[in-house]
């Protein structure tokens, strides 16, 4: 059973010059949209590259939906000129992402350590 939207927490964000780090808190994507499009326009703004990196640490699972959500903001960052990695999935998100074939268009890291060293390189 989900948590009522409204006793839910946000997302936490974190910034480091041009880089995002986005937490999802339990059940937290299905809110983060605004909040991603709200970091994608201050990044915009300042004209730089950015990069968004996204935690799955909390989350157990993704719909249909929500997957179409993550494609949609690969491509805006991309034509951004930014860059968009994924984080800390569990074993049935990494799972799900090979079988639908995401894991070729998305960055994936393993874990938190490769995100940020990634991050950290320039490589996407």
């Amino acid at each position: 059973m989900r948590t009522p939207t409204a006793t839910r927490p946000p997302p936490k964000v974190e910034r480091t010059g041009n880089v995002t780090v986005i937490t999802f808190t339990a059940d937290a994507i299905r809110d983060v949209e605004n909040v991603i499009a709200r970091e994608l326009e201050g990044h915009a703004a300042g004209g730089a590259e950015c990069h968004l990196l996204l935690d799955f640490i909390n989350v157990k699972y993704l719909n249909s939906a929500e997957l179409g959500t993550l494609v949609t903001l690969h491509t805006r960052i991309r034509d951004a000129g930014g860059r968009l990695t994924l984080f800390n999935l569990g074993t049935q998100l990494r799972r799900l992402f090979s079988i639908t074939r995401l894991d070729t268009l998305l960055a994936i890291c393993r874990e938190d350590d490769g995100a940020e060293r990634r991050a950290g390189s320039g490589v996407s």
